[in-house]
């Protein structure tokens, strides 16, 4: 009986834990979610929408926080929608009033510091003129207070 015919058991161990090792690691890249939860709202996002909330209940509003444009919009150009709807797909406003209805009163952003590139200029232009084309109100917000939140719904 030749020598190596003395190791084909371990090798066949080895071999097999060698199996079970690269199934277990695909099993596992498979199932590899990495994700976790975080907050909807930053610090400063929440500290305008406890005001907002109070607003909203007096004038008997809902908020609907972080609303994709492709919910608000719809794409009327059907020779061109993907054009136009991929420039709406990835985009958000930061509030949105309605009634209880879910009727859109108006679409709100909550601008700071991040909105003064060039950049961040051609996006908000963007977002005015699209909200602008469908006939919803788009309301920018800086530095707020009571009183400034209070100017947003004169018109609801």
């Amino acid at each position: 009986m030749p020598d190596f015919i003395q190791y084909l058991p371990a090798a066949g161990v080895c071999l097999l834990a060698a199996v079970i090792i690269c199934l277990l690691l695909r099993l596992r890249k498979e199932n590899y979610y990495p994700y976790s939860a975080k907050l909807l709202l930053t610090k400063r996002e929440y500290k305008f929408y406890l005001l907002l909330r109070r607003e909203a209940d007096r004038n008997h509003c809902l908020i609907c926080p972080k609303v994709g444009l492709k919910d608000l919009l719809a794409v009327t150009d059907q020779k061109e929608y993907m054009k136009y709807f991929h420039k709406i797909s990835q985009k958000h406003v930061d509030f949105v009033i309605c009634d209880y209805d879910l009727r859109v009163l108006f679409a709100l952003e909550l601008d700071d510091s991040t909105h003064d590139s060039k950049e961040a200029r051609e996006r908000d232009r963007f977002k005015n003129r699209a909200f602008a084309a469908a006939n919803i109100p788009l309301k920018r917000i800086r530095d707020f207070d009571e009183q400034s939140i209070r100017d947003l719904f004169q018109d609801v």
